[in-house]
């Protein structure tokens, strides 16, 4: 392709302009194509047809990619250009065949060439106005390129120039690079011409970029912003990084686009609509719409309902919403019939009428009759985010260039950022058809195709020519980092530059800023204290924290922390045993969850152990209801399957797609095993279901409790066995209670012996029925409980005191909570909680282990 592009000079007023497709289209007359598709054309006997029919999108990229530079190697743009029957008989002649035929059966071309053929079809008559040519000839101009230039040439005439010169002095080391950059040439020594910084990413790059064209005024060394130019890399993670480090030095810019990258707002929405209307939605899918621009809601209650999604699978503010805000909710159901699509759809622009839906929507209706085809709807659908409009350029500010174009004006001083990874030049992609081997067997017919080595040398030649604009001095700045934090490698560019000025190799060329003393620096600077400690937190020697209200004194008591969660009226909210295991093992921990201090990332839904677990409590419930004859055998292989897919659908929908096939089969399986083993525990036990999901609420030392036991069994003697299900195996929670460190069934007890609330299981209780707790380990069907269980068939009792550790470390820790002090872990607490029997969870939250003191105790700080 052309590195100077074609200009026209009117001959009536002298302007120059660029001769641009859309000028040519107009002045030619050339006809409205109709939008550019291969998808149809590609699914017969050709070679792609096998990675059509796997990723036709993809496909039909790269198959258009291919024809398209194909078509630009042809001097007449005309399939007969190509002369696949010249190459011998192998892989290259299929696929130039196969590309011939596609174009000959297309009879059609994508825009910019198809208005090239227009010109190329037309005579000097045809043309509107006279289009008269001015420019240098280019080496670089492709065959199809060339034809078109030399056509103008003919129609119109052609006043060729030469290029411009170099602007550097004669003798320094810039001036060499801008002559020889790419060919054949002696090295000369670095001189002040030169420099070449190493920063650590684009955004520190762009903050010294602007600090050096502040100090660059500042000295004098330019007399206005306009001869100080910027040569970026096409990456959008520099626009705006070098937009903000200007305006922090007060220095315009000029040459960023008049309209930045702007989002597809309305492709975003009907995208997710389709998502979720194609079911089962997923849960980040809603969330990302609750909190979309424009929605029948406010941002503010939009963020409140996809945060309450995220941390709870449904959001209460959503289900409260009223008018259209209600109507919009209730039509994300997912269809069955275009009839219904288009009609959720149409719900959906009505009440979002600023997103401008209908006429997206009335594209897929054209596409859709008889059946939904998702992945064509995805595809229509695909958002597009609107690309830079126009160049914001004027006279006083610094240039901002870029990286496939030559600069539009000269500079004193130039600054080429981004001098590593795939920039300066931009390393070319490999030809989607044909390796380079063959690309030099097409050639060798006469088929000017391009391959990697022509692709090369035109990106140098660009380089060097954009070199080419400074006159004073140039500036090399090379990342070490992209945004990611991934390494980079030098560019192709700077090691050649590094090679032409002596260097060994470019990290020998470039000054690393944060090697080299602050008072060395070309900029100024300003030193930012160092954070005491490295970071670390100033911890209390002793490991206790004290939270107190107000200014703190020595007899001020510390603040409750135990009532921190109250309800809408102000009275404190029960614990759960779950959230008092967590106090037992870090009280930090624990703090934290009250005050809802937690990560908070959103992740789309996995089978993590928590689905896993209410999966298999649903099924269980579902199977052995309260009142009914324990199921046998056959009844369960019956049952078992319609269960466990009724739980997948209330649970976890996203199960149920195709995806999850395998894991659905090892769930069954597992299903199975658990309620085969839990009937026969029943029929062994002649037990009696009387309740399952059975909510429990009581007191222990002034603290309010709440629970739900998970199934309630009678015996044949009158005893109550409160079970709860664990999806676990039972060598964990036996060693817990073994070592007396279980404070779940202590805490179950305590909430059934004092309850606050009068059930019919209270009253049971309170008439003198006996209570046992048990565990049942769903891994392995075995039953665990305290010492009162062991007379029980199959229940295997771990000792008298299952709890008395765990209750006596609650209470030591409740008197700590209840005065306002927090007890800091140390490092060795996990290792001690393992020796518990314990999961020490909390302990893996990151700002509980940063909080942490070392292992050797010290004395406590009062």
């Amino acid at each position: 392709m052309r590195i100077d592009p074609l200009l026209t000079r009117s001959p009536v007023t002298g302007a120059v302009r660029h001769v641009t497709d859309d000028l040519l289209a107009e002045v030619y007359l050339a006809p409205l194509f109709p939008e550019f598709t291969l998808e149809d054309h590609l699914g017969l006997n050709a070679p792609w047809s096998d990675s059509f029919a796997a990723a036709p999108q993809e496909t039909a990229r790269a198959v258009e990619a291919g024809l398209v530079s194909l078509a630009t190697a042809s001097p007449n743009l005309d399939p007969s250009d190509l002369a696949p029957e010249r190459l011998a008989s192998g892989r290259a002649r299929v696929h130039l065949a196969a590309l011939r035929d596609l174009w000959r059966d297309l009879d059609a071309l994508p825009t910019p060439l198809a208005t090239w053929r227009q010109v190329l079809r037309s005579t000097a008559e045809m043309a509107l106005e006279p289009l008269p040519l001015t420019g240098p000839a280019c080496a670089f101009t492709a065959p199809a390129e060339a034809a078109v230039a030399a056509r103008l040439a003919a129609h119109h005439g052609w006043e060729e120039t030469a290029h411009l010169a170099p602007a550097g002095a004669e003798g320094t080391a810039l001036r060499h690079l801008q002559e020889n950059l790419g060919r054949r040439s002696g090295k000369v020594a670095v001189d002040s011409s030169v420099a070449c910084h190493g920063l650590r990413d684009p955004r520190e790059e762009a903050e010294f970029a602007a600090a050096l064209a502040r100090s660059l005024l500042d000295r004098g060394s330019v007399a206005q912003a306009g001869e100080i130019g910027l040569l970026v890399p096409d990456v959008s993670a520099y626009g705006q990084a070098l937009a903000d480090a200007f305006d922090r030095v007060g220095i315009p810019l000029s040459g960023l686009p008049v309209e930045a990258v702007r989002r597809d707002t309305t492709g975003e929405l009907l995208s997710l609509l389709l998502v979720l209307l194609g079911g089962p939605v997923p849960r980040t899918a809603l969330a990302s719409l609750y909190v979309l621009p424009g929605m029948p809601w406010p941002p503010d209650i939009g963020r409140r309902m996809a945060r309450e999604l995220m941390d709870h699978g449904w959001s209460r503010t959503a289900a409260e919403q009223t008018g259209i805000a209600r109507d919009f909710l209730d039509a994300l159901r997912p269809c069955e019939s275009p009839a219904q699509l288009f009609a959720r759809l149409g719900v959906a622009a009505r009440a979002v009428p600023q997103a401008r839906l209908h006429p997206r929507i009335a594209r897929l209706k054209a596409v859709i009759v008889e059946t939904l085809d998702w992945p064509l709807l995805h595809r229509l659908a695909k958002p597009q985010p609107n690309a830079a409009k126009g160049y914001d350029r004027f006279v006083e500010g610094v240039s901002l260039f870029t990286e496939n174009a030559l600069p539009w004006r000269p500079v004193r001083q130039l600054m080429v950022l981004g001098m590593a990874g795939r920039h300066w030049p931009r390393l070319p992609g490999s030809n989607p058809f044909f390796t380079e081997g063959e690309i030099a067997e097409i050639r060798a017919t006469g088929l000017l195709l391009s391959g990697r080595q022509q692709k090369l040398a035109r990106g140098l030649e660009l380089f060097r020519r954009q070199l080419g604009v400074a006159s004073d001095g140039l500036t090399l700045l090379v990342p070490a980092l992209d945004l990611r934090g991934d390494r980079l490698t030098p560019s192709t560019g700077l090691a050649l530059v590094a090679h032409m000025l002596g260097a060994e190799n470019p990290d020998a060329l470039a000054t690393e800023l944060r090697k080299a003393p602050p008072q060395d620096w070309p900029v100024a600077y300003t030193r930012i204290d160092p954070v005491p400690q490295g970071g670390a937190p100033e911890l209390p020697a002793g490991g206790m924290v004290h939270i107190q209200r107000g200014l703190a004194t020595v007899d001020k008591p510390g603040v409750d922390l135990t009532a921190l969660r109250k309800t809408p009226e102000g009275a404190p909210l029960p614990h759960s045993p779950s959230r008092l295991e967590t106090l037992l093992t870090s009280p930090l921990g624990w703090l934290l969850d009250e005050l809802g201090a937690k990560e908070r990332a959103w992740a789309p839904e996995t089978l993590d152990v928590m689905t896993l677990g209410t999966l298999m409590h649903q099924v269980l419930e579902d199977i052995f209801v309260e009142g009914a004859l324990v199921p046998d055998g056959d009844s369960l292989t019956a049952k078992v399957p319609g269960v466990l897919d009724a739980a997948i659908s209330r649970h976890a929908a996203w199960l149920a797609e195709a995806v999850w096939a395998t894991e659905r089969r090892s769930l069954l399986q597992e299903a199975m095993q658990v309620c085969t083993a839990w009937a026969g525990f029943l029929r062994d036990t002649k037990s009696e279901i009387l309740h399952n999901e059975i909510a429990l609420s009581g007191e222990h030392g002034g603290l309010l409790l709440h629970g739900k036991a998970d199934c309630l069994l009678r015996l044949p003697d009158g005893r109550i066995l409160v079970v709860d299900h664990k999806r676990s195996s039972a060598a964990g929670r036996r060693d817990r209670m073994s070592k007396g460190w279980d404070l779940q069934v202590a805490l179950y007890r305590a909430m059934l012996e004092r309850p606050t609330k009068d059930t019919a299981l209270t009253r049971l209780v309170a008439e003198g029925a006996q209570v046992v707790t048990a565990y049942h380990m769903l891994r392995d069907g075995t039953v665990l409980s305290d010492a009162q269980g062991g007379d029980i068939p199959r229940v295997e009792a771990t000792g008298e005191n299952a709890s008395a550790n765990a209750m006596d470390h609650l209470a030591h820790v409740l008197a700590e909570v209840g005065a306002g002090a927090i007890r800091l872990n140390r490092a060795g607490d996990a290792e001690m909680s393992k020796e518990r029997g314990i999961r020490a969870y909390a302990l893996d939250n990151p700002l509980v282990a940063a909080f942490s003191l070392p292992d050797t105790p010290q004395e406590e700080d009062v």
